[in-house]
């Protein structure tokens, strides 16, 4: 008799562990469990799929000039008609053209509710699969894995499955880490802020910083001050939670720093005018490392992926490339036997002079020679 029991009891709980399991992976497989959300500011190749959501950022400003030119009527009506808007509900849409992709993500945290979240770019993605068969393009600051534009031509599963860009791969990153990164980019934050944005607008987001956290303020400090980097792309995969919490830090001191500069804003440049999204990938940093050293958070980076024609110089450009057994890179030849990278020209630049033997001399600005070997068209080689 007491066997029997003992039997049912089994059977019984084995029952409800197997059915408590289906329920659950009927509701992370079946429902909005994971949503990756893809920012475009243009047409563009679509990218939608079941964890994917296209979302436009400034739809409320479309119409009005951008860095991307005027739309015309046909492409705001594919934008209209091909994905949701960042100008719904509780929104910062009109800012776009300041705050660039965080219009997307002011919404995303707002307005939505799956438990695992995350932005991308149309052209900018996490490369989970280290060992995708894209090539890894290797600088001396980053790494990324270099795609076609046409890659995104219809965005196939071939495409999406190569970089495990699917459910299946991404969630169980979770059960190690809290949040999905791409990998930093070598330089010391504040120095490269300095040389490429207005730095006064870093020091006043320090500033507000030290008011309303500051208990963070040093780490923010040291963290801008580290050659460890920055994480750019503003891209992300994490718990809600997280998310929730991050973004209620960020708009925190954003908000108030635009209500600060906006009408200096208005007088800057294109490019300047979105300080906002250059100081986000710089205070994205600073919160994660903060909450991985003070409350455990796990990160896990990744190189992204780029989709574009962004290594073919300007037409008519003179240029070389120059390889190294880590890196390859275009340098755009300018006048006065001066090159620069094509891209990272805040860090890669110097002069440039052609010896004997087809052999090429690089004094870069920033101390030091290079010697060079001609191999084949406009390429050279590192000497040994």
């Amino acid at each position: 008799m007491k066997s029997s029991r003992f039997t049912s009891i089994i059977i019984i709980t084995s029952a409800a562990f197997i059915l408590c399991a289906a329920i659950y992976l009927l509701f992370i497989y079946k429902t909005d469990y994971l949503k990756i959300f893809v920012v475009y500011y243009k047409p563009a190749p679509l990218i939608k799929t079941e964890i994917f959501e296209p979302i436009q950022a400034g739809r409320a400003v479309a119409e009005t000039p951008s860095r991307k030119g005027t739309f015309t009527s046909e492409e705001i009506s594919w934008l209209n008609n091909n994905m949701i808007g960042d100008d719904t509900n509780e929104n910062i849409s009109e800012l776009n053209r300041y705050f660039s992709e965080l219009t997307a993500l002011y919404w995303i945290w707002k307005n939505t509710n799956s438990p695992f979240v995350g932005m991308f770019h149309y052209r900018r993605f996490l490369s989970i699969n280290d060992n995708a068969r894209y090539p890894m393009l290797q600088f001396p600051s980053m790494r990324f894995r270099h795609l076609g534009i046409n890659h995104l031509k219809g965005f196939a599963d071939k495409f999406l499955h190569e970089l495990e860009l699917e459910k299946k791969y991404i969630l169980p990153w979770f059960a190690t880490h809290d949040i999905l990164v791409s990998e930093p980019i070598k330089v010391t934050p504040y120095e490269q802020y300095k040389q490429e944005h207005v730095i006064s607008d870093l020091n006043l987001a320090l500033d507000i910083i030290k008011q309303k956290y500051p208990f963070m303020y040093n780490s923010a400090v040291k963290t801008l001050h580290d050659d460890f980097g920055f994480y750019p792309t503003n891209m992300f995969i994490t718990r809600r939670e997280i998310l929730d919490n991050y973004a209620s830090w960020l708009f925190s001191i954003l908000l108030p720093l635009y209500n600060r500069l906006k009408d200096e804003l208005k007088q800057r440049n294109t490019e300047q005018k979105l300080a906002f999204a250059y100081l986000a990938e710089r205070l994205f940093t600073v919160y994660l490392r903060y909450e991985q050293e003070y409350h455990g958070l796990r990160i896990k980076e990744f190189p992204f992926a780029l989709a574009s024609d962004f290594f073919n110089p300007p037409p008519g450009a003179p240029f070389i490339i120059l390889k190294t057994p880590q890196w390859q890179d275009i340098f755009i030849d300018q006048k006065n036997g001066n090159i620069c990278s094509f891209n990272n020209s805040y860090r890669n630049c110097g002069k440039f002079r052609f010896l004997p033997q087809n052999r090429l001399e690089v004094t870069w600005d920033n101390g030091g020679k290079s010697f060079f070997f001609h191999t084949s068209d406009n390429i050279f080689e590192l000497e040994k």
